[in-house]
């Protein structure tokens, strides 16, 4: 059984060179089956690093990463990490990007029916064959989607995925993405700047400082807000981004 937390970061310190000042500081952040957590923060304060550890790209100075494992294996649980440009390979199809997470998997055989499944999920069934160069911006991102969830990932990691796009696309992607892990149950950690991305996705939020990276406040998102409540949350999270913010923690 899979025990909670799927991902534990433990008192996570991270510096780039040995003499220069740390990233991140003494961090400390779980991620529970199921979930779907936002890490909110200004531009610096380390969130992509903190993803990355969590997706295992880099290693922290010091500190550690527990996992969960998977029912009935050894192995750890599957983390996908989804960036914020789609990263497609230009030359193939639709159908093409997507199934290449299943090679790399060594599940190519289960490609025609996994894909066909995770398009029409993600709103895309009727553009299979399509070159990604003939796809909008959105369109692309939702193939990035839909290949990142080919391998049934306990975990999908999102690195500022709409930051790109014009607003219309990205309140349409965040629905997509909400009703996509609903469908699926996988635990969901997205890295923003954006508040309405948070509102609109999570279900619990941290916000980090700067200088050094580290959690200064956590709010949970109830669901169905009113529009009075989103706007109490949405002070509440600009509020704890300001510079001055001291350590808190927060329940909306």
């Amino acid at each position: 059984m899979i025990p909670l937390p799927l991902i534990d970061v433990r008192r996570v310190t991270h510096r780039y060179g040995y003499h220069r000042a740390p990233v991140l500081a003494d961090l400390s952040l779980r991620v529970a089956q199921g979930e779907r957590l936002a890490v909110i923060g200004r531009s610096g304060c380390g969130k992509s690093t903190l993803l990355q550890i969590m997706a295992g790209l880099a290693h922290p100075t010091s500190g550690e990463i527990r996992l969960a494992e998977r029912r009935y294996a050894t192995r750890p649980i599957r983390r996908t990490l989804m960036f914020q440009r789609p990263l497609l390979f230009p030359w193939l199809d639709v159908t093409g990007n997507v199934a290449l997470a299943l090679r790399f998997d060594g599940r190519a055989r289960e490609a025609p029916g996994r894909v066909e499944a995770l398009l029409t999920q993600v709103g895309l069934a009727e553009h299979a064959n399509t070159n990604v160069r003939e796809l909008s911006g959105g369109q692309q991102q939702r193939v990035a989607l839909a290949r990142s969830l080919a391998i049934d990932p306990d975990v999908l990691l999102l690195d500022e995925p709409f930051s790109a796009l014009d607003p219309l696309t990205r309140s349409d992607l965040r629905r997509q993405l909400r009703e996509t892990q609903v469908a699926f149950g996988f635990a969901m950690t997205l890295v923003t700047h954006d508040v309405d991305d948070v509102l609109d996705l999570a279900t619990r939020v941290v916000a980090m400082s700067a200088d050094p990276g580290r959690i200064v406040a956590e709010f949970d998102i109830p669901p169905d807000m009113d529009a009075e409540a989103r706007a109490t949350l949405r002070a509440q999270l600009i509020n704890a981004l300001e510079p001055a913010t001291f350590p808190l923690a927060l329940s909306a």
